[in-house]
């Protein structure tokens, strides 16, 4: 169990750094879609393909839903890595998996409620 705590852990701050670059460079007007897949690294793009399209962008609103409900950012992402180890993901894609899912949440935030933009971009790491 504390195994699976440190893990959690540290995919918590894994989406939480990524989110925090992402947010850093000028939204634009582009498709949810086409903004996370010219994102990806080709690792990530496994991922997505695991993932899919569908998981990928309900993972996004799932996330703007929660900051609509007044959930912190650091919450969003440790639901997010509590759900990546359910996955039974190889270490390392378990560190690939939170790279992609903070990819997913930032590009969610930008494209589905762009008003949480500046909620990501205060987070203190």
């Amino acid at each position: 169990m504390e195994k699976n705590n440190k893990i959690r852990q540290s995919l918590t701050i894994s989406i939480t750094v990524i989110l925090n670059i992402l947010l850093s460079s000028p939204a634009q007007a582009e498709s949810f879609e086409n903004l996370l897949k010219t994102s990806l690294t080709p690792a990530e793009v496994e991922i997505h393909n695991i993932m899919g399209d569908e998981k990928a962008s309900e993972l996004a609103r799932d996330a703007c839903k929660s900051f609509e409900k007044g959930t912190s950012v650091e919450q969003v992402a440790s639901q997010a890595a509590i759900s990546l180890l359910q996955l039974n993901f190889t270490q390392e894609q378990l560190k690939t998996a939170a790279h992609y899912t903070g990819k997913v949440i930032a590009k969610g935030v930008n494209s589905f409620c762009p008003k949480h933009n500046l909620k990501l971009q205060e987070l203190k790491l």
